[in-house]
């Protein structure tokens, strides 16, 4: 179901993650600093995996944050002096929707054989967020392999997407390997029509949506104007976007690392639940039935 074992790097925003997750699998839905350092003590095996005092501090330091940032969606709380992270028994449907998220951003966790589910519930979610962003009289679509909304050959499905996007395409199927009918990188498209005579020149933009945890900021050159400018000849240039259910936040609730975030439109965690409180969560896409599993899991005593 899950592997809790320890977090993946020292960074304040992916010990909270983890120190998230096993506050929902612990009987009691209770974790101190205390007895995040012991379950990491007791589960890191050969890695040497250790949290200082001053760590554990920022760390809290991380979670008061995101319990200002995320208002009410945010299912846990600080108890017994700031000491103990809690969370209830049971949780609201926008709880739940922050904790979907919490799972998409930390896949390392979850067995391989559901991890296409999640990754396919994001980028659905994510093609949601970017209607809520993109101008209403625009159209998005998906364009991944997976889930796309185009159809024919790469080829042919490219070409399609090039002229929506108002560049000049002029892809045949001899430009890729026999066989190939992956999405060229590309999982979301959006573009607005400006009107019914020209398609060049006009508004567009191009997503990847990165659930990998150490992927997620590469992920952004799948879908640069440098990468596909061959394929895709712009008229105009897209805007380059990339969703990711990670917390790339420090306890400021700046990026974590400014040096690492790419060159980009980036929408994560926080922007993602922002997007869906303004424009509601009336035709969200239905949960995975992980997240319940998740909460109705609890870790064995020892």
């Amino acid at each position: 179901m899950i592997s809790l074992d320890r977090p993946r790097d020292h960074d304040d925003h992916t010990v909270a993650d983890f120190l998230e997750l096993l506050c929902l699998v612990n009987l009691d839905r209770q974790v101190s600093t205390d007895s995040l350092r012991d379950h990491i003590e007791d589960n890191r095996g050969d890695h040497g995996f250790q949290l200082s005092d001053d760590q554990l501090e920022d760390v809290l330091g991380q979670i008061r944050w995101r319990i200002e940032a995320f208002h009410d969606w945010y299912p846990f709380q600080l108890t017994n002096h700031g000491r103990v992270v809690e969370a209830p028994d049971y949780l609201t449907d926008n709880q739940k929707r922050y904790v979907s998220l919490l799972i998409c951003g930390n896949l390392s966790f979850f067995a391989q054989t559901g991890r296409q589910v999640l990754t396919d519930f994001f980028e659905r979610m994510s093609e949601f967020v970017l209607r809520e962003l993109w101008p209403s009289s625009g159209v998005t679509m998906t364009v991944g392999k997976n889930t796309t909304a185009l159809t024919g050959s790469k080829a042919n499905r490219l070409n399609a997407l090039g002229k929506l996007i108002g560049a000049n395409p002029h892809i045949k199927d001899t430009d890729f390997r026999e066989g190939d009918r992956g999405d060229g990188g590309i999982d979301l498209a959006a573009y607005v029509t400006l009107d019914r005579f020209e398609h060049q020149n006009a508004l567009s933009a191009l997503a990847q949506c990165a659930c990998s945890r150490t992927d997620w900021a590469p992920k952004h050159s799948e879908i640069t104007h440098t990468r596909l400018r061959t394929l895709l000849p712009p008229t105009a240039l897209w805007i380059e976007m990339l969703f990711t259910p990670v917390s790339f936040r420090a306890n400021s609730g700046g990026w974590a690392v400014p040096g690492l975030v790419p060159g980009v439109t980036l929408v994560d965690r926080l922007r993602l639940v922002l997007s869906l409180i303004r424009g509601g969560t009336e035709n969200a896409p239905a949960l995975p039935d992980l997240v319940d599993t998740l909460l109705g899991f609890r870790l064995d005593v020892v």
